[in-house]
């Protein structure tokens, strides 16, 4: 797993909370089951979860949200603020072998740039893992970087900014084309001294790259979005990757 678990610590907590919204979360949240077609009451795959900043939002609008993740830090945080409330139900593991039975859920949801982390075949097998979770005509929808907005980008290699904490986060960002990979220096130096380093590298691939691996890992439809309307077509332009694919009904 190389540099996961350091990368999700409570460091990731630290970098992103302040820098997402939880109306906005709830937006995202809703619109990736609206575009999936299942209703409140519906059983929910949020893999991973994270936090909890999209399964909580879920559980609250109806739906029978099951969060899974593979980071400590990271559920805990979720069931701190789930207080007392029925659900989500929060499970810890790894995406790449799903500790669940077959047709178990009516949707799942992958958001926020969530694959990536291992090579293309190892992707493919999380994709295929999500499908086997899934029940028959049951969608899978995927939110992550597009690589064609990233080659249009003229954005700064290397970014610094202050956290609430005052801490200061600095980033380098190298974009390798020939491997579709994006490297990331990130490190955090606070004011008391402390000097934490957190880097990763995760793989970048085009809609055509995905919607090959989606079927490659049994889905008989995928299709490519440029919004979460799920009518706006994929464009250069386009920071963000919205993918639905779908179960066969019957097999």
């Amino acid at each position: 797993m190389g540099d996961w678990d350091a990368l999700f610590d409570e460091t990731y907590l630290r970098i992103y909370e302040p820098m997402t919204s939880e109306e906005r979360s709830r937006e995202q949240a809703l619109a990736a089951v609206a575009l999936a077609q299942v209703a409140p009451g519906g059983e929910v795959l949020d893999c991973p979860c994270g936090y909890g900043r999209h399964a909580l939002p879920l559980a609250e609008a109806g739906y029978r949200v099951t969060g899974l993740d593979r980071s400590e830090s990271q559920l805990a945080e979720a069931e701190r603020r789930r207080g007392d409330a029925e659900w989500p139900t929060l499970v810890r593991g790894d995406y790449r072998s799903l500790p669940f039975e077959e047709e178990s859920f009516d949707a799942a949801l992958c958001l926020f740039s969530s694959l990536g982390y291992l090579d293309r075949a190892g992707d493919v097998g999380v994709l295929r893992e999500l499908r086997r979770v899934l029940r028959p005509g049951a969608a899978l929808i995927v939110d992550t970087a597009h690589r064609d907005a990233l080659a249009r980008s003229s954005a700064p290699s290397r970014t610094w900014h202050r956290l609430d904490d005052e801490t200061v986060l600095l980033e380098e960002h190298r974009m390798d084309w020939a491997a579709g990979t994006l490297a990331t220096d990130r490190v955090l130096a606070s004011r008391t001294g402390e000097w934490l380093e957190r880097p990763y590298v995760i793989h970048v691939y085009s809609a055509t790259d995905w919607l090959e691996m989606l079927r490659e890992a049994g889905f008989a439809e995928a299709e490519a979005f440029g919004s979460w309307d799920g009518a706006t077509p994929i464009a250069p332009e386009h920071w963000r990757l919205i993918l639905r694919a779908r179960r066969a009904p019957m097999e």
